[in-house]
């Protein structure tokens, strides 16, 4: 089994043992640390695909939003526009796909992602940090964009997660250019 199985595993064993020690309907599990996926052989579960997505998505909008402000670049500042535009898009339809199925996202940054984006905020080499930072969430929600498309058991989030991984797919391309 490789790593990326093993800790996919540990999640999932992890989120399962939270959902068992409730009484109501389990939230979406809430995690300071980002996500890793499963191997393309293994499901998400609606629960942490919307935590993974949306988490990716919002941390991608703030720290586009201060890029708006601090990018030395054009091109950065371009691709942060675009990725403010998109990513915004991409969370309303997981909201509205949430709403369906009582998984709203969460409006509040994780303690890693908040974490990250004051070290943005303290960088003495925004452009390159920012790219590297937002560079690393979009293809942390893009892996989880098409595991879900392709294997996900929601059919009403399966459509939010093929629309939204060419989105994603086109942000990370402009922040490699």
């Amino acid at each position: 089994m490789n790593r990326r199985a093993i800790r996919w595993a540990a999640l999932g064993a992890t989120v399962l043992m939270m959902a068992g020690c409730s009484s109501g309907p389990a939230p979406a599990p809430r995690s300071s640390a980002p996500f890793v996926l499963p191997s393309a052989a293994a499901a998400l579960t609606p629960a942490v695909y919307m935590q993974l997505a949306s988490s990716a998505s919002l941390f991608a909008v703030r720290a586009s939003e201060l890029a708006a402000e601090r990018a030395r670049s054009g091109a950065v500042r371009s691709a942060a526009q675009s990725i403010v535009r998109d990513q915004t898009g991409v969370a309303a339809q997981l909201s509205f796909a949430g709403r369906r199925l009582e998984l709203l996202p969460s409006a509040v940054l994780g303690s890693a992602e908040a974490a990250e984006l004051d070290r943005l905020r303290a960088s003495g080499d925004f452009d390159s940090d920012y790219r590297r930072a937002v560079a690393a969430a979009l293809a942390r929600a893009l892996d989880a964009h098409q595991t879900f498309a392709r294997s996900g058991p929601s059919p009403t989030l399966r459509p939010v997660a093929q629309m939204a991984a060419p989105v994603t797919r086109r942000n990370l391309d402009s922040l490699r250019r």
